[in-house]
């Protein structure tokens, strides 16, 4: 028996990318109520944390009004982290500014427990870090990525994208560079490949608003935090991501 053929990469761009660089932003449209994944709850505290960290690393007090929740994102992330889904990033800067931020968190802590014990031994009381984060992978490493790109004239980030379709279903998908990646996670998810949650943040004065405008606007019921206008950046996404990590691990 020959060994099994491995899986290919090759998918109709005509079906899936769909002229996507040229696509129009979609008008917003009243989409009738449904039945949710997840449960309508109206978390305010858990999204102004989020708020807060986004203003704390940008110094921009505009995020306090501009931030976009939409479909629940904090109970989609809070669903993703218990089901140990995999998380998918648009750049390796992007993975390392995640790693930096919970670094520099624990750091903090390791601060503040230090000082509570100097203060008081007997009422000090633990500070846990923020445990492991599940593996972060980045789309723009896979393998196939770059010739992808080229032959599709695609950005790498949007080329792994569609090379890891299959496996974005129900993983937390951050994006903080590539606006085309995020336009390519949008058309991919009208098509079934849908995400837990979907953190878009590129920042810029072009295709990057339209991009995350057309994110927020698509009649998609996908769990969602994005910035309009021209701001955001990996910093922000960061900051957004470990801000529900931590929201997650106060509730365990």
């Amino acid at each position: 028996m020959s060994d099994e053929e491995p899986k290919s990469t090759e998918i109709s761009i005509g079906d899936i990318y769909d002229n996507l660089s040229a696509a129009p932003v979609p008008s917003r449209k009243e989409k009738p109520k449904t039945t949710e994944e997840f449960e309508e709850i109206e978390d305010t505290a858990s999204e102004n944390r989020i708020r807060s960290s986004c203003i704390e690393v940008s110094g921009d007090i505009e995020y306090k009004n501009s931030l976009i929740f939409k479909h629940h994102p904090v109970a989609a992330g809070i669903k993703a982290f218990k089901n140990k889904s995999p998380i998918f990033t648009d750049a390796p800067v992007m993975a390392a500014a995640i790693a930096f931020r919970i670094q520099e968190e624990n750091s903090k802590r390791s601060r503040l427990k230090a000082a509570d014990v100097f203060k008081n031994t007997e009422t000090a009381k633990p500070i846990p870090k923020i445990r492991a984060v599940p593996e972060i992978i980045c789309v723009a490493d896979h393998p196939k990525a770059a010739e992808f790109a080229q032959k599709y004239n695609l950005s790498v980030a949007a080329a792994g994208f569609m090379i890891y379709r299959d496996d974005i279903k129900n993983s937390i998908v951050i994006i903080g560079k590539d606006d085309s990646a995020l336009l390519s996670v949008c058309r991919l998810a009208e098509r079934g490949s849908r995400p837990y949650l979907v953190l878009g943040f590129p920042a810029g004065l072009n295709t990057q608003k339209d991009a995350k405008r057309y994110l927020a606007e698509t009649d998609l019921a996908t769990p969602l935090i994005t910035m309009p206008h021209t701001k955001g950046g990996i910093e922000a996404a960061a900051a957004c991501f470990v801000e529900l990590m931590k929201i997650y691990e106060d509730g365990l």
